[in-house]
C-alpha cells in the first residue's frame, strides 16, 4: 500500500520533550544539508557532425548535515512508476538509530543513457552573466533539471559528528539510494548530461552556475540548509576554448 507519509509516533513525543534541543540531539529528526561543490574540470567540447559547442564540467554534491539522505524506492506496477520516499532518522540517547518519519518527495526514472535509476530533478546548471557590479546576472543558457543516481562515490569530510562508511552504491529499480553523512556523488564531465549547450554564445565572461535540489524537494530541515545548495565559478568563453577565472 502506497503511504504519502510514514510518521512514528514516538518520534514526535521525543522531539517534543526535548523542547529546543538542536537538531543534532538525542530524540530529535537528523537532516541532511545538501552542498554543491565547485565545479571543476571545465572544457568546451564541439560536436562535428551537428556544429553543436558543449560547456562540460565535473559536478559533485555532498551531504554535509547531521542526517543521512535516503531515498526509497517504491515501484506501482499498475501506473509503471517508481515513486521515492525520503526517510529521515533520528537517536535515542544511547545512539541506536531510528526511523523517524518518510515521506514522498518525487519519482525515479530509468535513465537509458546511463542504464540505470536516477531520481528526478536533483540538479540544475545554467551559465550566467557576469553584472556590472561583478556579481551574478541573467541566465544565458540552461539545462533542465538534471537527474541523478545518489550514491556515495567519494569522502568529502569525515570529521562531521555523524559521519558513516559508505552506505549507498547501488541505482537498481528497487535498490535504496542515498548520500552517507561527509559522502558525496561525483558526475564526471564525459558523462551524459554533464553539460550546456552554448551554441551561439559570445566570447567573453560568465558565471557557470550548479544548484542541487533546485525545487526543494528534499528536506533539508528549514532554514539555511535549504539556501545553501548553489556553487559558481567564473569562466572565460573563448572560441573553443574556457579558461576558469581567480
Amino acid at each position: 500500500m502506497k503511504r504519502l507519509v510514514l510518521a512514528i509516533a514516538i518520534a514526535g513525543l521525543l522531539a517534543a520533550a526535548v523542547g529546543a534541543a538542536q537538531a543534532g540531539d538525542a530524540g530529535t529528526a537528523h537532516y541532511p544539508d545538501l552542498r554543491t561543490l565547485t565545479p571543476s574540470d571545465v572544457k568546451v567540447q564541439r560536436v562535428r557532425s551537428t556544429g553543436v559547442k558543449l560547456l562540460r564540467f565535473s559536478n559533485t554534491v555532498a551531504n554535509l548535515g547531521d542526517g543521512r539522505l535516503e531515498l526509497r524506492p517504491e515501484n506501482d506496477p499498475a501506473t509503471g512508476t517508481t515513486e521515492a520516499y525520503q526517510r529521515l532518522y533520528s537517536h535515542d540517547s544511547a545512539g541506536n538509530w531510528y526511523l523517524s518519519s518518510e515521506t514522498l518527495v518525487g519519482d525515479f526514472r530509468f535513465h537509458v543513457a546511463h542504464g540505470h535509476w536516477h531520481f528526478e530533478d536533483f540538479a540544475l546548471y545554467e551559465l550566467r552573466e557576469v553584472a556590472g557590479d561583478g556579481g551574478i546576472g541573467g541566465v544565458v543558457r540552461s539545462t533542465d533539471k538534471v537527474t541523478f543516481c545518489i550514491i556515495d562515490t567519494e569522502l568529502v569530510d569525515a570529521s562531521l559528528e555523524h559521519a558513516a562508511g559508505q552506505a549507498y552504491t547501488s541505482c537498481g529499480q528497487s535498490v535504496t539510494q542515498g548520500l552517507s553523512v561527509g559522502w558525496g556523488d561525483q558526475y564526471r564531465w564525459n558523462l551524459a548530461g554533464q553539460s550546456i549547450d552554448i551554441t551561439g554564445v559570445s566570447n567573453g565572461e560568465y558565471w557557470l552556475v550548479s544548484t542541487a535540489d533546485p525545487a526543494n524537494l528534499i528536506n533539508e530541515g528549514g532554514g539555511a540548509r535549504e539556501t545553501n545548495n548553489t556553487a559558481v565559478v567564473k569562466i572565460r568563453l573563448r572560441g573553443n576554448g574556457v579558461r576558469v577565472l581567480p
